[in-house]
């Protein structure tokens, strides 16, 4: 069966030129000379396999949204545990670590097992979750949910292969406005804790229905060329492609992400300054060798004779159109994915009754209200405005703006805070998708689109997980070293006779009922409140 196979720029979609043979979900035919030409047909085993795309991409924005809007709620029922950010920041790590080898294995081998083997780990994820008696079992949760992320992420690369190139940036629009079901992760996580029995575990059994529908979907709809197809012309088997593979580099790879570029910071930005001093060796060493790995990894690539490498220097070469398009997205990923651990929080100290259940649900879905502005925008302007480098300086250029709002925000700032958010959100996501669009319209070789489309993920991935353990490295210490001058400052001025070192401990357990009588309540809010907007300012 035919797909569009040619390589068109991207100001130029009005026409279609021949097709060639390389997937059996789309039709081109290519019309006489002088014949007005057809747009291209769009099977319906095309649309269902897309939508179990979409599925897939809802379940795994679900395993990342929903545990992080409750992580006070975990933390709280099988902590207190100074770990429990983890629980976050591995889905992150795991993804990111994942996504680059996935998609060079998928590019070889073909997509589906590796799909299905990322709704069925993700899956695993959420039922361990769902039994977890500990902050640790909730964590080998949030690896899981990695794994099965990192395969999962190839949707992007996986859906533009499905449809002609004229249609990319339409597919990807679609699946970007399909996510208005996982936008409401947080709300629909907080009413689990509200109005059911098992309260937060209920976000984790709605995590591994979803994750299972997304496995039987992909199982019966999704059916990309095969490995037999995919080699029938160099006819190459699975031994000589595997013995054709790049083993050093991910190797390499795995080190300087795990210990340094991404693990290694992210772990040792908690540590540093909080476990143990920035100038300890616990903290430099891993960082020292990660950065060598990061550089070995570097000169392997690119000195190395590889068939296929993990990281292909031809596409680093091209700085215009895909290493900046890194840049942006490592960015980006920084600020996408830490404010959807931090603002659930902020929004609680700040501006909430923390009895309310519900409203807090409300204050955290602010970040994906902002993404369902950014679907519609997706879906209805992205792909017909076309100048998608406009696009793309115009939405980053408005969000490093609004940073300076978001630095600016007080106690009383409901209202800046909520509108920054939201337009923050609304333009952090659209970047990614005209990303994934111009890297796999701008490839001279279609073969290494799940490697590349991998990359930017990659990069964003990073970016997310780098940016949110630094924030809680800040938020730790910085809370640490100033929660008791701010109460005790806060308690004079009130007439407090109890005890003080019990009032410093309710507070920095933020229990509801504080067991210190003669003290106002407001006290220790208002000093935890202080506090937060300190560490975020900074």
């Amino acid at each position: 069966m035919l797909v569009a196979d040619e390589k068109m720029r991207l100001e130029k979609v009005d026409t279609i030129p021949k097709a060639s043979e390389s997937s059996n979900h789309a039709k081109v035919s290519t019309p006489p000379i002088g014949e007005v030409e057809e747009r291209p047909h769009i099977t319906f085993k095309t649309k269902m396999a897309i939508f179990s795309l979409i599925m897939m991409y809802e379940s795994y924005l679900f395993t990342l949204i929903m545990p992080a809007a409750i992580l006070a709620y975990i933390n709280a029922d099988l902590g207190p545990d100074p770990k429990y950010p983890w629980i976050t920041v591995c889905w992150n790590l795991g993804a990111a670590i994942i996504v680059t080898v996935g998609g060079r294995l998928a590019d070889i081998f073909g997509r589906r097992w590796f799909l299905l083997t990322g709704a069925i780990s993700a899956a695993i994820g959420a039922l361990v979750g769902a039994t977890g008696q500990s902050i640790t079992q909730m964590i080998v949760s949030g690896v899981l949910f990695g794994f099965g992320g990192g395969f999962q992420e190839m949707c992007f690369a996986c859906a533009q292969e499905l449809v002609p190139n004229r249609y990319r940036f339409a597919t990807l629009g679609v699946m970007i406005f399909a996510n208005h079901v996982s936008s409401f992760g947080p709300l629909i996580a907080y009413a689990f804790v509200a109005y059911t029995e098992i309260g937060w575990r209920a976000c984790y059994w709605f995590c591994f229905a979803f994750e299972t529908a997304t496995a039987v979907m992909l199982w019966f709809f999704y059916k990309p060329p095969t490995f037999e197809t995919k080699h029938e012309d160099d006819g190459k088997g699975q031994w000589q492609l595997v013995k054709e593979m790049d083993h050093v580099g991910p190797e390499l790879g795995k080190f300087s992400r795990f210990l340094g570029m991404s693990n290694s910071l992210d772990a040792n930005a908690m540590q540093g300054g909080v476990t143990y001093p920035w100038s300890s060796a616990y903290v430099v060493a891993p960082i020292m060798i990660a950065f060598a790995c990061f550089v070995g990894l570097g000169f392997w690539e690119i000195y190395a004779t590889l068939e296929y490498p993990i990281l292909p220097p031809k596409l680093f070469k091209n700085w215009r159109d895909f290493t900046a398009l890194l840049v942006v997205c490592f960015v980006a990923g920084m600020l996408y994915y830490s404010m959807n651990v931090l603002w659930p929080r902020q929004s609680t100290l700040l501006f909430l009754n923390s009895n309310d259940t519900i409203i807090r649900g409300v204050y955290a879905n602010m970040v994906s209200f902002g993404t369902i502005i950014a679907g519609w925008y997706c879906v209805s302007l992205m792909p017909i405005l076309g100048h998608e480098r406009w696009q793309l300086t115009g939405f980053i250029t408005v969000q490093t703006a609004l940073i300076g709002s978001m630095a600016s925000i007080g106690i009383n700032d409901k209202a800046q805070a909520i509108a920054t958010v939201v337009i923050v959100a609304a333009c952090n996501l659209p970047p990614s998708p005209l990303s994934f669009g111009m890297v796999s319209l701008g490839l001279d070789d279609q073969t290494d689109i799940g490697v590349a489309v991998g990359l930017i993920s990659t990069f964003r991935l990073i970016g997310g997980a780098v940016a949110t353990s630094i924030y809680v490295s800040i938020y730790t210490s910085r809370y640490a070293a100033n929660i008791s001058p701010t109460l005790q400052r806060i308690v004079d001025d009130t007439g407090f006779s109890g005890s003080f070192s019990a009032l410093l401990n309710a507070t920095a357990l933020n229990t509801r009922r504080l067991h210190t009588p003669r003290c106002p309540v407001s006290a220790p809010r208002l000093s935890k409140r202080q506090c937060w907007l300190s560490r975020r300012r900074m």
